[in-house]
């Protein structure tokens, strides 16, 4: 029992020496891989090449109408007008006929059919020289007239107040190359229409002028 009573004090004293022994504490560094977006790759800026600066466009100018006949340019041979017809003006207009005339020069004669009305533009009209005989009249073939003629048709034009029959025919006296200017059969209210009898086929020039407004033809004499 007195061994006993030793013991125990002694274990008491021994056990602080036989506990586990405190663990010690490691410092461990954690590195972090974090993941970044690549970097952009680098692409140099391309080399400046200085441009020219582009020409000022002009854009072409619109002719203002002139009420002076444009130059026509003549075929040299009067026989290639033969058949080729020739259209201008146009509808939408009723004309009154103001007078109907004529006047030589030396180098053409000039036929002038002008409008009591004024406006913008001729009447809707054609134009077209013909054999006389293989293109006769339509009511039939008349050789006072000569071996060619230029007719003229004018469309929606009148001559209520206009005394053709008074005026017409005109029969230029020595004329070279026209024999008389007279009126042309249409049979037909709405087309007024006049013919220029040729001895030979002839060059001639169409012309539309206004102010006021006419349609004007000169048979030329040097072609």
């Amino acid at each position: 029992m007195k061994r006993l009573a030793v013991l125990v004090p002694l274990l008491i004293l021994l056990l602080p020496a036989c506990s586990p022994p405190t663990p010690e504490v490691i410092e461990e560094t954690i590195v972090v891989y974090v993941t970044q977006p690549p970097l952009p790759t680098y692409t140099p800026y391309p080399t400046y090449t200085p441009v020219p600066p582009a020409p000022t466009y002009t854009p072409y100018l619109t002719p203002t109408p002139q009420a002076v006949a444009p130059t026509s340019t003549l075929t040299p041979d009067p026989s290639a007008y033969l058949g080729v017809a020739r259209q201008g003006g146009r509808l939408g207009t009723i004309w009154n006929l103001a007078d109907v005339r004529y006047n030589s020069h030396p180098d053409r004669l000039r036929v002038v059919w002008e409008m009591a009305e004024p406006g913008d533009h001729v009447p809707l009209f054609e134009v077209v020289e013909v054999d006389n005989i293989a293109d006769p009249f339509p009511l039939g073939h008349d050789p006072s007239w000569g071996a060619a003629r230029i007719d003229l048709v004018m469309s929606d034009v009148y001559a209520y107040d206009f005394p053709l029959s008074q005026r017409l025919p005109f029969i230029p006296p020595d004329n070279p190359h026209v024999t008389r200017i007279d009126l042309y059969p249409t049979f037909s209210d709405a087309h007024l229409g006049f013919s220029i009898g040729l001895k030979k086929p002839s060059a001639y020039e169409v012309y539309e002028l206004k102010n006021p407004v006419r349609i004007v033809i000169d048979v030329r004499y040097g072609d």
